[in-house]
């Protein structure tokens, strides 16, 4: 249940044990005289004197405290399940998620992968002159992946044919990476 309908209930229930009990004798009886407590039944007899009176009073309280405590901390218990629960489902939709976008990623850079490698045959394919006029056309880092990729056949009769500052840059990466 939600938390607004126990807030009222908790708190009515917190009332009803703080109150003093209706059965027992107002504050200036208690005091009377002998004669008048002779005259009053039973029950109303302190027990231990007036001393006694007040430490069962005190227990009596304490114990009302103590049950509201332990009503309290029921309510915050089952909020906390609650909450838990929730947070359970809600962290095993996350991974359901997560899961779904690593194979759509997964599946994403299998067809990334297969269309360079196309890619890649194709230029292998063309003459050296041809592919080094296109790779000189190329943005600088996608002729540097090409250039990566190909073996070194093709790389012999492609590297001079090229930019000479883009040979120069793949050689410094090529070189720097060992």
């Amino acid at each position: 249940m939600r938390l607004t309908f126990w807030i009222p209930v908790l708190a009515a229930s917190g009332a009803l044990l703080l109150a003093p009990p209706l059965s027992s004798p107002p504050a200036d009886e208690a005091h009377a005289s002998g004669a008048d407590a002779a005259k009053r039944p039973a029950s109303y007899l302190p027990a231990s004197g007036a001393r006694g009176v007040a430490s069962e009073t005190a227990l009596e309280i304490k114990r009302q405290q103590l049950v509201a405590r332990e009503a309290a901390l029921a309510v915050k218990e089952q909020e906390l399940k609650n909450l838990a629960a929730t947070l359970d489902a809600r962290v095993k939709e996350l991974e359901a998620a997560k899961a779904s976008l690593d194979q759509s990623l997964d599946a994403r850079k299998k067809v990334r992968n297969a269309e360079f490698q196309k890619m890649l045959k194709v230029y292998m394919s063309l003459k050296p002159a041809e592919a080094a006029g296109l790779l000189d056309k190329l943005p600088e880092a996608q002729t540097m992946e090409i250039l990566n990729q190909m073996d070194q056949r093709h790389l012999t009769k492609l590297l001079p044919l090229i930019k000479p500052d883009r040979a120069l840059k793949w050689t410094r990466e090529n070189m720097a990476a060992k």
